[in-house]
């Protein structure tokens, strides 16, 4: 007796764990929403900046990695270095972590202040 209440219990679960997944993947679909980098939380964008400054320190490329960070703030992409600098403090980064920040945030500086002061100024005669 006990046997068959075990076997009838699993059976039973067995069904309902069937029934959920065909009704929870085929019958009841989520819509699929596009959703941009910068609707993401503060520490995911803290983290998707470390991982962008993590891929900067292996290839030294600042026009990949600025516009990797244009994917969250498309204006200022040194105020999302920022951000995450102090998001990492505050979440506790390792001090490496917020060194590659810092090095991302100093060559981020420095290639916008290279391209203001590469920017030919036009003088126009009265």
């Amino acid at each position: 007796m006990q046997n068959k209440r075990q076997i009838g219990f699993m059976i039973a679960i067995l069904i309902g764990l069937a029934a959920g997944l065909v009704i929870g993947w085929l019958l009841i679909k989520t819509p699929i929403r596009n959703a941009s980098l910068s609707s993401l939380r503060g520490d995911y964008q803290a983290d998707y900046v470390l991982m962008v400054a993590e891929k900067f320190a292996v290839d030294q490329d600042i026009l990949t990695a600025t516009a990797l960070l244009r994917d969250i703030a498309s204006s200022d992409p040194a105020a999302s270095i920022k951000n995450a600098l102090i998001l990492g403090q505050q979440l506790g980064y390792s001090p490496r972590e917020l060194q590659l920040i810092t090095l991302l945030e100093t060559a981020v500086g420095a290639s916008s202040s290279n391209l203001i002061s590469a920017t030919p100024s036009v003088e126009v005669a009265p």
